[in-house]
């Protein structure tokens, strides 16, 4: 039984595609195209005039003011919600102060180097020797 369902679907959607898919030829409509119409001639265009009194359009300019506008206007509630989560950081940092360590009666890590002596030179690396 599905085998038969199966083939005529298929016979029934072969058939629909070939019934459907043929498109009419009617010539009647067409203009037919000659060789020697094929390129039109350049025809002269009249200055068009221009009316002093009509309204300017806008300039590039003034179309993204509008968008930064608007952007602005979007981006107003984000922004200020940004502002008091900065605010409440900033204010949970100023609680604690910063407090330095002790250090002990000695604290100078320089103390312990004697300034009159001059410290040896590093060795001379041979350059020569390896060649």
């Amino acid at each position: 039984m599905s085998k038969i369902i199966a083939v005529l679907t298929l016979a029934l959607l072969f058939a629909g595609a070939t019934c459907f898919g043929q498109s009419e030829t009617s010539n009647k409509k067409l203009i037919q195209v000659k060789p020697e119409y094929s390129e039109s001639a350049p025809v002269p265009q009249p200055e068009p005039q221009i009316d002093p009194y009509a309204p300017v359009p806008p300039r590039p300019r003034d179309q993204l003011y509008v968008f930064w506008i608007l952007g602005r206007l979007i981006s107003y509630p984000i922004d200020k919600v940004e502002a008091y989560i900065t605010t409440l950081r900033s204010e949970k940092k100023r609680d604690g102060a910063p407090v330095p360590a002790s250090g002990g009666p000695d604290s100078n890590p320089f103390g312990s180097v004697n300034w009159r002596e001059i410290p040896p030179a590093p060795p001379v690396a041979n350059t020569q020797a390896g060649r």
